[in-house]
């Protein structure tokens, strides 16, 4: 035992004499040991910040986007020539963006609606839209609630008039983004067909076409695999079985 305190002290006189003759070396220590505690501290408060961030901060970052994430093209089908050649051209660039939101639901099983019909419009798209809200109810997976007040409203289902564009129909979906899990959850959607194509369709494919959009609007992606209202075409088919499987399983 004596023989070790007397090698620290032996030690300890080293190094005080080390230090007297070369003071450069405590101004060196304080720089190490001022950095060091400047490290530690940002570290902390790092980590502070990271814990204690809520989903809700970074919603902007893809929430408002509907040029990517957030805008389904339907493609639309009419019996002239050149807009069968442009449905197949659109369908692959409406699949992946279908594809990239797959994920994006809605926090709970239900979700308000409000039908927003000019006066001047055909009373077939308002019961189309009120025909496909029935069909998807009567499954029971996600409760579709109309309204008379568009500010409550979490879905709006309007029509519009476009040749600009090969769509039947569209879905316009705002996200929240969650940097903690990558999550995204639907907070608004807007379903919208094109009386430019629907104007020439029998009522049951303009049924059809509402279905398909209020599968985006409930966030169902398309699918081409199969027999399906989510078909990338949009009308061809009315709900499957399969679609209600799709459904059942975002919302468990």
């Amino acid at each position: 035992m004596k023989f070790f305190r007397f090698t620290k002290l032996l030690l300890l006189g080293i190094a005080v004499v080390m230090l007297v003759k070369n003071p450069e070396y405590v101004a060196l220590g304080k720089e190490w040991t001022f950095a060091k505690i400047k490290q530690v501290s940002t570290l902390l408060q790092s980590s502070v910040q990271t814990a204690t961030q809520q989903p809700a901060s970074q919603s902007t970052t893809t929430a408002d986007s509907s040029s990517e994430s957030t805008r389904w093209n339907d493609t639309s089908q009419s019996s002239s020539a050149s807009s069968a050649e442009t449905s197949s051209a659109t369908t692959s660039a409406a699949t992946k963006s279908a594809q990239k939101t797959a994920q994006a639901v809605w926090s709970k099983k239900t979700a308000t609606v409000y039908l927003e019909i000019p006066n001047n419009v055909s009373a077939q798209y308002r019961e189309a839209w009120q025909a496909a809200i029935t069909n998807w109810n009567k499954y029971k997976v996600f409760k579709l609630v109309t309204t008379t007040d568009k500010n409550k409203a979490e879905i709006v289902l309007t029509v519009e008039n476009q040749s600009n564009t090969s769509m039947a129909g569209v879905t316009e979906t705002k996200t929240l983004f969650s940097g903690l899990n990558g999550s995204q959850t639907l907070i608004h959607a807007t379903a919208k067909l094109n009386m430019y194509y629907l104007d020439n369709y029998s009522m049951q494919r303009k049924v059809n076409t509402a279905e398909h959009e209020l599968g985006h609007a409930m966030g169902l992606s398309h699918d081409d695999a199969e027999t399906s209202v989510m078909q990338s075409q949009g009308s061809e088919y009315g709900i499957q079985e399969t679609d209600v499987q799709h459904l059942k399983a975002l919302y468990p």
